[in-house]
């Protein structure tokens, strides 16, 4: 989200949220950080987390895939 971040976080989140999207990561690449948004409830997550580079992060629907979180952030070479 190099641009959309307000949108991002005031439009497509609750609208996930209200639709019972259980889990939502935010990759916030100009801040080298991944927003994890979990547990909606009443429209709102009620759990989120700020994950950064030498911290691993794994989808809530398959724990076992455990991800490096500069791996997320890291732009490919050109």
């Amino acid at each position: 989200m190099d641009t959309t971040g307000a949108c991002d976080r005031g439009v497509k989140l609750p609208l996930y949220a209200r639709e019972g999207i259980p889990e939502t990561w935010l990759v916030d690449l100009p801040n080298a950080r991944i927003e994890r948004h979990r547990r909606p409830v009443a429209g709102v997550y009620s759990e989120r987390v700020i994950l950064r580079p030498g911290e691993t992060i794994s989808p809530e629907a398959f724990p076992d895939l455990v991800l490096a979180v500069e791996s997320i952030l890291s732009r490919p070479e050109a």
